[in-house]
């Protein structure tokens, strides 16, 4: 291979040459993305500093029309900024992406740690090389690379694409960073071919690695000649990234796409005033390109959380908005909505009551096993980078949601999961969520439940136990899970006392029926179990051609779950003692605050209502998991579960994790039971997330109904990326450092 020899750029229009070989010196050349967005104000500050004498500029002016064995090569040029970056000077790369201009700051990484600059990624190695044979060269060239950088090719993800021009060459490298930044696994803009070798998935998504370990990326550049002569040569070059310590700023939750207006006020009559204010808006600045986001900021600023009333309108376009809008006038004039109390709520997310129900009986329920899908939320990063890099420091956030099976390429990996893997993912979306809105929007419950597993979950992720990430690997090696009532069915054995060569063929169904229907029957199937009452339905369980026999006695049909557990059957009875064991976890000591300190400190503790006994569980260690235990081996009584947490003041329940298992269900249960009584109160179910749905619209809808419930919350996230003032949310570095 021969590496490319020097070649000759333009600099401050003069000719000069690069460096040789810079490529086989360990570099750490820290670069920042040059943009309003992404460059914090403490960077721009500094950045700003340097004096002209102490700046070097290296533009791709006019690139997009010669290629690049008419100009330098982006090695070349790096070359040539390492000498420059060497005697410390700030190097600024200028090119256009899409026209607009673009910029990427480099300067030597111990200076920019001096200066206390966080960077977004390091150039830490590059080669080129120019040969006929482009397959092996490319490799070749790319192997050089990371040899200089001092990285192996385990650690990294590459990247091929086709960059002809200078200016597609910074373009690719801009991307790059981006990507880095962003901690985001894509595809670049023009790439042919993806090749990873640590396993990740290949497609967009969050860019998961293993704990404490930096990102790698391998970025390669090939260049198609433009010479006669040269028709079977290409011009490859490979430049290895590794990621900085300053995040990506977080895309904004709203914009002219994603709509979300809330609106306050004293009395209805306020709030028609305000739709009519707006309405008339909409129609004067329709046709203002960035009307749209100075409308959200006016609204945003003119809501109070303190006011008796609150509806949001939430669109996809302006011309929708209007329609929300009208739709809402019109619920407005409703007697039903205005004097009874009737929760109005369109598909696209506007809602409003009239009689919010507050946050006195906030509930956080958490969805059981099964609710886990492929490629759920996988752009929920972008939003929230800061709360996925506590995440990731806090424990393995690849092993908490499962990301070989979730996020594989083949969508059908995630549905052949078995139960420890589902336990884990559900456990980890439930904990990223409760994360998501007690951190990021102040929202506090007052209660919280689960339904089935989700008891575990519910633990694990209100701060009460001591090390909830070492329950993964628990779970991954747990006998219970693999094999007791899951796998081999090794309970179910002992309790059917069958040979080891008799065959189990377990199945369960969900089955509308009434309970005590199929309780009267049971005593003739014996290997059938009423495993879940759930309102008007309920889930048998056990020999599926016993479960098949109940089903055809009872004359009614059962939608099949496929799937192997007998949690809540008479077998899960004996691995009690071994379930109790599992889940008596170390609590965190502020966890066990007495009440009056958790008073005085603002922060009121929890009820946790157990489906296992009445009273609210107790907070240590012994009667946590008992009350697991309890629930998770006996027959599960969902309705109970809600109707004993109504009785204990619960009114608005949000389900906390993924898809929305549980509200459906919640509501069913609660409206049933308010049949049965003038005497009790109303109640509302809400969900975080749907499958199927978008994971910010489903979230922005959460919090549309909360406002409207008049749930106290911070609206932050959404606020500050549409106020111009406001100061850019990637400011929030990343005091650790860089992983190595």
């Amino acid at each position: 291979m021969n590496l490319a020899p020097p070649l000759a750029t333009t600099h401050n229009g003069q000719a000069e040459t690069s460096i040789a070989d810079k490529s086989a010196k360990p570099l750490r050349i820290a670069v920042l993305l040059g943009d309003a967005v992404n460059l914090d104000s403490h960077s721009a500050q500094v950045l700003g500093t340097f004096t002209e004498r102490e700046r070097v500029q290296i533009c791709a002016a006019n690139a997009d029309q010669s290629s690049v064995h008419e100009q330098s090569s982006l090695t070349a040029l790096l070359g040539q900024a390492t000498t420059a970056i060497e005697q410390g000077k700030l190097v600024e790369l200028k090119f256009n992406d899409g026209n607009l201009p673009q910029s990427l700051y480099l300067l030597d990484g111990l200076c920019a740690a001096k200066l206390r600059l966080h960077a977004h990624a390091f150039i830490a190695g590059f080669a080129a090389g120019n040969e006929t044979t482009d397959v092996e060269n490319a490799a070749t060239v790319a192997n050089a690379a990371l040899a200089a950088a001092k990285r192996s090719p385990a650690q990294t993800v590459q990247h091929q694409t086709i960059a002809n021009t200078l200016n597609e060459a910074f373009v690719a490298l801009r991307q790059g960073v981006t990507a880095l930044a962003a901690r985001t696994q894509a595809p670049l803009k023009g790439t042919t071919d993806i090749k990873q070798t640590n396993n990740t998935n290949h497609q967009a998504g969050y860019w998961f690695s293993d704990q404490h370990q930096a990102r790698v990326l391998c970025l390669n550049l090939v260049a198609k000649t433009s010479h006669q002569a040269d028709e079977s040569r290409n011009l490859n070059q490979s430049l290895v990234l590794t990621q900085g310590t300053q995040l990506a700023a977080p895309k904004a939750l709203v914009d002219e796409n994603r709509l979300f207006v809330p609106i306050s006020g004293d009395s209805i009559n306020e709030l028609k005033a305000k739709l009519f204010q707006l309405l008339s808006s909409l129609d004067i600045g329709a046709l203002d390109t960035s009307f749209a986001s100075h409308q959200l900021a006016f609204w945003f600023e003119r809501y109070d959380a303190n006011a008796p009333l609150a509806l949001v309108l939430m669109a996809a376009s302006i011309d929708d908005l209007k329609l929300e809008a009208k739709a809402m006038l019109a619920a407005l004039e409703n007697d039903a909505v205005c004097h009874h109390g009737q929760h109005f709520k369109t598909p696209a997310g506007s809602c409003f009551t009239a009689k919010p129900l507050g946050d006195a009986g906030l509930t956080f329920v958490y969805p059981g096993v099964g609710t886990v899908y492929a490629n759920m939320f996988n752009n929920l990063h972008e939003y929230f980078p800061a709360l996925y890099h506590q995440l990731e420091r806090e424990g393995d956030l690849s092993a908490m949601l499962q990301s070989p099976q979730i996020y594989a390429a083949d969508v059908k990996t995630a549905a052949g999961m078995n139960l420890s893997q589902q336990a884990i993912s559900g456990v980890g979306a439930s904990y990223l969520f409760t994360k998501l809105l007690t951190q990021a929007f102040n929202i506090k419950p007052k209660m919280a439940l689960g339904y089935s597993m989700g008891e575990a979950a519910m633990w694990a992720s209100l701060d009460v136990w001591q090390t909830p990430h070492g329950m993964i690997n628990a779970t991954e090696n747990s006998d219970i899970f693999n094999h007791a009532i899951s796998g081999e069915l090794t309970a179910v054995r002992r309790a059917w006392q069958l040979a080891d060569d008799e065959a189990i063929v377990w199945n369960s169904f969900v089955v509308r029926a009434d309970s005590h229907e199929i309780k009267a029957l049971l005593p003739e199937f014996p290997r059938a179990y009423l495993a879940i009452t759930q309102g008007d339905t309920c889930v048998i369980a056990g020999c599926e051609a016993s479960c098949k026999a109940l089903l055809a006695t009872l004359g009614k049909r059962g939608i099949a779950a496929n799937r192997v557990t007998a949690m809540h059957t008479a077998p899960a009875m004996l691995v009690h003692g071994q379930v109790q064991d599992f889940y008596t976890q170390a609590l965190k000591p502020e966890a066990l605050k007495p009440k009056a300190l958790k008073a005085a400190a603002q922060d009121s503790p929890i009820r946790f209502i157990s489906a296992a006994q009445t009273a609210p569980v107790t907070l240590d260690s012994h009667s946590i998991g008992r009350a697991i235990a309890d629930t998770f081996c006996s027959p599960l009584d969902f309705s109970a579960l809600i109707q004993n947490a109504t009785e204990q003041g619960a009114r608005l329940f949000v389900e906390v994790g993924a898809d929305r298992q549980t509200s459906t269900l919640i509501d069913k249960i609660s409206h049933a039971h308010a049949s049965q009584s003038t005497a009790n109160a109303a109640t509302a179910a809400i969900a975080c997330n749907a499958k199927g749905a978008d994971a910010i619209t489903s979230l922005l809808k959460c919090l549309a109904q909360l406002i409207s419930h008049r749930v106290p919350l911070s609206l932050a996230p959404i606020i500050q990326p549409l106020s111009a003032n406001a100061a850019p949310l990637s400011s929030a570095v990343l005091p650790e450092g860089e992983p190595q």
